[in-house]
């Protein structure tokens, strides 16, 4: 890895792990919907493969909301 990759993923690491902790959500979805079945398992793998998270959106509540 160069440099350039190197300090790239590392300006990405929001990201990416929040890409990683919804597709272990994904996961965790079709266990407790279904004890893991195989083919939903597959289209899951495949979805990601495409770039697609299943999951729901990510909620942001601002500051302003909080005080």
């Amino acid at each position: 890895m160069t440099e350039n990759n190197s300090s790239s993923l590392e300006d990405n690491l929001p990201m990416v792990n929040y890409i990683m902790l919804h597709r272990i959500y994904d996961v965790l979805c079709l266990i407790a919907k279904q004890g893991g079945d195989v083919k939903e398992i597959e289209k899951m793998v495949e979805y990601h493969k495409e770039g697609f998270l299943l999951g729901p959106s990510p909620a942001f509540i601002s500051e302003e909301n909080n005080e």
